[in-house]
């Protein structure tokens, strides 16, 4: 019954922080080229005949819907269409057009593409490798979000023999042993995106940082590999490695990127990490780490001392089994998620001074005791939401929790919280959507006010004291 009621996990609530850093680290914002000559006569005709080879949605089109032989539209101005000085199409950014079906074999009429961006279709069957012939231009490739299988060692043939710079085929449905194709990539790749696919085989980090001087984000993350760090090449070696994603990777060992001075991202959540987090992974990027996900593991402590990077907007460490004192945030801190670990104690007394620009902050589920701070209802102002349930915190809810104007979700249950439901919830909480009081020890009217109207007795099931709408509970008349 509780799960109608409860929010979307942490990991959903990173999804809009990590698209933001993607549009970033993989080089999807790329500055339009302003063509100084006319559309060449053979461009034009590739052109259309790459369109009447796709099958497409002419409701969801914006693109390839408006090329047409007949207007008088230069096709270097077409939508998704970038040429160079030339006149040659250097560039087809043809993504979320509704393309349906397999990708075309014929590309030699667009000789000096550089960019392909096919992502977010719904293209399906194996990946052409007339796509990555020797005569090909092709440095960026995009085919992520489809629903492309297969194996992929048919590029194999032209792969080490191309300009591929940047290469994104991940969310597909993509299959077979990964290290061999890996291997035969060119040395100069910058971006190497293959997560969410169904790849096997044994991975060496080392292997791949030693090989990829260049390499500046790696994604491998949610398939079926095993990657493991030797961590004598990634100690040793500093590259230009910005983003480091390997989630669900079957790793045991926690890859040495104390010497990666450029590394802004590391997400090793989903392994089989276990014991201390080591101080020395709080140096990676010189000390300006922006983004680190450890959930999903089997972490039991932070070890001593250590200092969390000032800059550090998302630090997602539920899911594990920490225990302890509770870590104490940097100030910078958006998203943060401490939920599902093994704490036994309670909330530091100024916790909520260093969450003055925290969005989300979440401990639930993770035998906190006490009570709610009050440096977090005062201070911790900018959170939208605020997740302490299944705990076992004591004590009145603080009024003053009220002036969270910009809480959108709060849920408190399943702990041992006593008193009233402070009226200021209602008058002062204008933005909530989601609010569970379930399953404590409060009591008393529960506020009648036309915000808290669109809640459900679900929000307040449990707690015997309480009455009045929406439960079934009739409060008795004060006396006079």
């Amino acid at each position: 019954m509780r799960a109608e009621i409860l929010p979307s996990s942490a990991t959903c609530s990173c999804v809009v922080v990590i698209s933001m850093y993607r549009l970033f680290v993989f080089g999807l914002l790329l500055p339009l080229l302003v063509s100084a000559g006319g559309c060449l006569d053979d461009q034009k005709s590739a052109l259309l005949s790459l369109k009447n080879d796709l099958t497409y949605d002419a409701l969801v089109s914006t693109k390839l819907v408006g090329w047409n032989q007949s207007t008088s539209v230069e096709c270097c101005d077409w939508g998704g269409v970038t040429c160079d000085e030339s006149g040659h199409v250097t560039q087809l950014n043809l993504n979320k057009e509704g393309i349906r079906g397999p990708i075309p074999s014929y590309w030699e009429g667009l000789k000096y593409l550089k960019y392909l961006n096919l992502g977010y279709n719904s293209l399906d069957g194996n990946i052409p490798k007339s796509l990555l012939m020797p005569a090909s231009s092709l440095e960026d490739l995009d085919l992520s979000n489809n629903r492309l299988s297969g194996q992929i060692h048919g590029l194999m043939i032209n792969v080490s023999s191309s300009r591929l710079r940047n290469l994104d085929l991940s969310s597909n449905r993509l299959e077979g042993p990964l290290t061999e194709f890996i291997l035969k990539l060119p040395a100069t790749i910058s971006t190497l995106t293959l997560s969410a696919n169904k790849f096997t085989g044994r991975v060496e980090l080392d292997m791949m940082v030693a090989k990829f001087k260049e390499l500046y984000a790696l994604d491998l993350s949610h398939n079926h590999l095993t990657v493991h760090a030797k961590n004598s090449v990634m100690m040793n070696t500093s590259t230009k490695l910005n983003s480091l994603m390997l989630a669900s990777c079957k790793m045991r060992q926690i890859p040495d990127v104390r010497n990666q001075s450029t590394l802004k991202m590391l997400d090793l959540s989903d392994n089989e990490l276990r014991g201390e987090i080591p101080n020395w992974i709080w140096e990676a990027g010189n000390g300006y780490l922006r983004f680190l996900n450890l959930s999903h593991n089997g972490f039991s402590s932070l070890q001593k001392p250590y200092t969390f990077p000032f800059l550090l907007d998302v630090l997602d460490l539920h899911s594990n089994m920490l225990q302890g004192d509770i870590p104490v945030p940097p100030r910078r801190v958006y998203i943060l998620d401490y939920s599902n670990n093994n704490f036994k104690s309670a909330i530091p007394v100024g916790f909520g001074n260093v969450l003055r620009s925290t969005l989300y902050f979440s401990i639930s589920n993770s035998r906190v005791v006490g009570l709610i701070p009050q440096s977090i209802t005062r201070n911790a102002t900018s959170l939208r939401f605020l997740d302490l349930s299944r705990n076992a915190l004591t004590g009145p809810i603080d009024p003053v929790i009220g002036s969270m104007k910009d809480l959108r979700s709060l849920d408190l249950s399943l702990n041992m919280l006593t008193g009233s439901i402070p009226e200021q919830l209602e008058t002062g909480l204008k933005s909530l959507s989601f609010l569970n009081l379930s399953y404590n020890h409060l009591s008393g009217r529960i506020p009648q006010g036309s915000n808290f109207q669109k809640f459900t007795k679900l929000s307040f099931e449990g707690n015997e004291g309480l009455c009045g709408p929406p439960l079934n509970k009739t409060c008795p008349h004060a006396r006079t």
